[in-house]
């Protein structure tokens, strides 16, 4: 699918018509509850337009040899798509097929230029104006019809897993399911919380979340954690794991509680420990999968992110990459919260940023099982930015509503490759929000493609949010999700 970026005047029945796709074709690839609330800046997704082979007009002077060249082919399989017996000879005015290409019809809307067409669709002024036999690229006209070169998309999708936290809300999972459902292959229901004694307090209903997720084919896990009042405790985890008759209870109850629900597996997630309790986390998981992995369950961990070892340092040091690589099934890492709710306002999972983790992670676990983590979520901070203040959390489809309401442009920020915008509220006080959209998604999918990961996983605030049509039609648009 393509990503067309919304400009001042745009409508989505005017963009259709440009791209030659229905209008409710492209309102359901993108979810969009409402076609006439855009925002200059907003990405939306481009379903592919029927696809026709790349018709070129023979002009004089040509050669098959120089045509080749100008599209990445060669002469003697232009010869033989053609039918061409003597490729010394070709007639101008001839029409020829271009193997591996195809073309797209678009219409020129007021304004354009052949140049900003060219930087849309990636394609050189030259090849356009040759395609459609532009004597003077100064001189489109509106409405005209312009077939844009373009490489035949490789249909061989690469596989991937993909997980998704989710929390006790049967009623929001129902509502995302058959959305998100056949773009996942696991839900990771959270939280199952530890206890000081070794036992785990099941969150409500976890039967009804496993079944919804079973009807969906998606394999559930159980999330374990160290949360305690309302926070990550340090001192818990300790505990459980420092002594031995706590940490073989709490590894029974896991075990017990995968059985008694039907989960696939676990899912620790434990944050915010001593970093000197490293050989104490390792320890844990190594006997963790020793017990469940006889039994056919995966074990799954989610980690914080780091560009370097730093085993000294808070949320981090715990975490022994290599060792930890090499006993799980999969390893999630969090690589999110560059931004946070404490602030500065910044990108919460800048690509750059996530780049260095991956190339550091990559180094020391194989790739084949790593989930790259990726937030589906938004923060939007009070300005001026204080230690005192504090963002609130925006879904990806509330951050739209923020722009629209206040009438403000979405800025793109090429280096985090992340959305963002500013706007002032009706008390006057100015705000900053970062958030994502299916550009700085697709660049996160292409990193996990990059890395050779095993997928890619998403954390957000509730279930309904996944029910976000326009993230599962980029993604299963990339990958071929897998289910197990």
């Amino acid at each position: 699918m393509g990503i067309y970026v919304i400009q001042p005047g745009d409508t989505l029945s005017a963009i259709a018509a440009r791209f030659g796709v229905s209008l409710g074709r492209l309102l359901e690839v993108n979810g969009l509850p409402d076609p006439d609330r855009l925002v200059v800046g907003q990405a939306i997704l481009i379903p592919e337009s029927p696809q026709q082979f790349l018709i070129y007009t023979v002009a004089p002077g040509d050669t098959l040899y120089r045509i080749a060249q100008q599209f990445e082919t060669t002469v003697e399989m232009l010869a033989e798509v053609n039918d061409i017996d003597d490729p010394d000879y070709i007639e101008a005015g001839a029409e020829l097929v271009i193997p591996g290409w195809i073309g797209i019809e678009y219409t020129v809307r007021p304004g354009d230029t052949l140049w900003a067409i060219s930087r849309q669709f990636g394609v050189s002024v030259g090849l356009i104006a040759r395609v459609n036999q532009v004597i003077n690229p100064s001189l489109i006209f509106p409405f005209q019809t312009l077939v844009i070169p373009q490489k035949a998309p490789d249909l061989v999708k690469p596989d991937a897993e993909v997980l998704a936290y989710i929390f006790p809300d049967a009623y929001g999972m129902r509502q995302a399911a058959p959305v998100a459902g056949p773009c996942l292959t696991y839900s990771a229901l959270f939280q199952f919380r530890v206890t000081r004694s070794g036992d785990l307090i099941v969150p409500p209903d976890p039967a009804a979340l496993v079944d919804i997720s079973r009807q969906h084919l998606i394999s559930p896990l159980a999330v374990v954690t160290n949360w305690e009042g309302d926070l990550f405790q340090p001192g818990l985890a300790r505990d459980v794991m420092g002594d031995s008759s706590i940490r073989a209870r709490t590894i029974a109850s896991i075990r017990d509680v995968l059985a008694q629900y039907g989960f696939s597996g676990v899912n620790v997630d434990f944050e915010n420990m001593y970093p000197e309790d490293r050989p104490l986390y390792n320890r844990f998981i190594e006997e963790l999968r020793d017990t469940l992995r006889p039994l056919g369950y995966l074990v799954t961990i989610a980690v914080a992110p780091k560009a370097s070892d730093r085993p000294n340092d808070p949320w981090v040091g715990t975490f022994d990459y290599a060792t930890l690589g090499r006993l799980v099934d999969i390893m999630y890492i969090m690589t999110y919260e560059w931004g946070w709710i404490g602030g500065p306002p910044m990108a919460i999972a800048p690509l750059n940023q996530v780049r260095r983790v991956l190339q550091y992670a990559t180094s020391l676990v194989p790739p084949e099982k790593i989930l790259q983590g990726i937030p589906l979520y938004g923060y939007n901070w009070p300005l001026p930015d204080t230690p005192e203040s504090r963002a609130t959390t925006v879904t990806l489809t509330g951050a739209y509503d923020l722009a629209f309401n206040a009438g403000v442009a979405i800025n793109y920020d090429e280096i985090a490759q992340s959305p963002w915008f500013r706007y002032t509220d009706p008390q006057g006080v100015l705000h900053e929000v970062w958030f994502e959209d299916v550009r700085s998604l697709r660049a996160k999918f292409d990193l996990a493609q990059e890395f050779g990961l095993r997928g890619v996983g998403f954390w957000t605030s509730a279930n309904a949010n996944y029910a976000f049509r326009q993230i599962w039609s980029l993604l299963c648009d990339t990958f071929t999700v897998i289910k197990i």
